[in-house]
């Protein structure tokens, strides 16, 4: 049987892995959130590069 020292050694660096996962997965979340935010600007711009061409086109017709 191990002494109570390297039972408590042992036990600080599962808890130090534990915040290493925590870590890990929370900067896989900012990340997507970060992707998803790109996503978003990329949508909002096609939408309104869709409006300037329907516009476009409506003026090529004589509508306003």
């Amino acid at each position: 049987m191990s002494d109570w020292f390297s039972t408590a050694v042992e036990m600080q660096r599962e808890i130090i892995r534990a915040q290493k996962a925590q870590l890990d997965a929370a900067e896989k979340m900012l990340d997507a959130g970060r992707q998803m935010a790109a996503l978003r600007e990329a949508g909002q711009k096609a939408a309104e590069a869709n409006l300037a061409a329907w516009r476009q086109w409506a003026r090529f017709w004589g509508w306003k």
